[in-house]
């Protein structure tokens, strides 16, 4: 079925109104594959919003990863979008600026993330079109969020020009997962609140205290499934010091080459392999303290807001499951195949949670089964 995406060229749409919301929705699917599942079984203001937020944290995502640029020019294309969002007048020449400064490459590219990104223009006057109760906790996540992606982009790329991206302390994975999830979890709560009178102050007080380690849960959970993929591009987020505490004098030591592990002793190999299951248990374990916070975030939502419930726990339960068969954490170097759940276990969580999603003491006791 031809969409709208086939329409269009890279940049040159100039899309209002329902044509812009259909651009938004399509464009959606093909950035993202597993969120779009979340985001599309909301409805309403609150499913506009979240849309809306998820493309334009995309939109600074793709600019923070672009491996061609430089980090001083990241940061000042980070600093021309979070500029856009600083007024709730979202300028036209604000958004101009922005997609001029994007390079040149990307104007030639098919690659959906470029797409979108060049097309600011369509997706940002949106926002103009909800209430500002809505709006306002988009603007401000956007601009934390450009201004954390900058100031890592700067550190990484120092940090590149040695070797590897690392990290040195816990902390510091708390402040990366932070500017990069822990921040989405503060936007959602403002935006469940907007979206029913049945979170009031004193609830969604509650709410906020957990809310960023709701974000943190899927972020670390991602680090752990994708450690040896980033390992490929010399990035490392596993904390310096678990490794050091596991005999490792750098996290990057944890990746050695095949024919250094072919050179290894069955001995050297087996005690090399223990360490490396130790580091990787420590970061599974932090991704269950922040997935139980988050399973407590979720069952604070009132039970009978059936579709925001079902946005959290579809993540929520993939996570987890992703984590049980991860275990310890040696599995992850295991096999050349990234770890991670069956399609099957996909539509299990979903026909599951449809049926169960009001119940806490369902949620906890599914929970409970895989959580070591």
């Amino acid at each position: 079925m031809a969409n709208l995406l086939d329409q269009i060229g890279m940049g040159d749409a100039v899309l209002t109104g329902k044509k812009a919301w259909t651009y938004a929705e399509e464009i959606l699917l093909q950035v993202s594959r597993t969120f779009a599942l979340n985001i599309n079984v909301l409805k309403g203001k609150l499913h506009k919003s979240i849309l809306l937020a998820y493309l334009y944290l995309r939109i600074a995502d793709t600019v923070e990863d672009d491996p061609d640029m430089k980090a001083s020019e990241k940061e000042v294309i980070l600093g021309l979008f979070a500029k856009i969002f600083k007024s709730p007048e979202l300028r036209e020449d604000d958004i101009e600026a922005f997609e001029k400064s994007l390079p040149d490459a990307w104007r030639k590219s098919e690659h959906p993330y470029m797409n979108l990104c060049l097309h600011t223009h369509v997706v940002v006057p949106l926002l103009k079109e909800l209430p500002e109760i809505y709006a306002a906790p988009v603007r401000d996540v956007t601009v934390e969020m450009c201004g954390g992606m900058a100031k890592f982009a700067l550190r990484q790329e120092a940090a590149l020009s040695s070797g590897w991206f690392t990290l040195e302390s816990v902390s510091d994975l708390d402040e990366y997962c932070y500017y990069v999830a822990g921040i989405v979890g503060k936007l959602l709560t403002h935006l469940f609140a907007a979206d029913t009178c049945l979170i009031g102050g004193k609830l969604k007080a509650e709410m906020q205290k957990l809310d960023v380690s709701f974000g943190l849960a899927l972020q670390v959970a991602n680090i752990v499934k994708d450690c040896v993929e980033d390992s490929t591009r010399r990035v490392c987020f596993i904390p310096e010091e678990i490794c050091r505490r596991h005999g490792f004098e750098h996290s990057y030591d944890m990746f050695k080459a095949a024919d250094v592990l072919a050179a290894m002793s069955a001995e050297e190999r087996s005690d090399y392999d223990k360490r490396r299951a130790a580091v990787m248990e420590e970061l599974v374990m932090k991704t269950w303290k922040h997935l139980d916070d988050a399973i407590a975030y979720t069952k604070l939502i009132p039970a009978v807001k059936r579709r925001t419930r079902l946005f959290c726990l579809w993540p929520l339960f993939m996570a987890a499951e992703n984590m049980k068969i991860i275990g310890n954490g040696s599995s992850i170097f295991a096999s050349e195949k990234k770890v991670k759940i069956t399609r099957d276990t996909v539509k299990r969580i979903i026909t599951q949670t449809m049926l169960h999603f009001y119940s806490d003491s369902w949620i906890d006791k599914s929970y409970s089964v895989l959580r070591p």
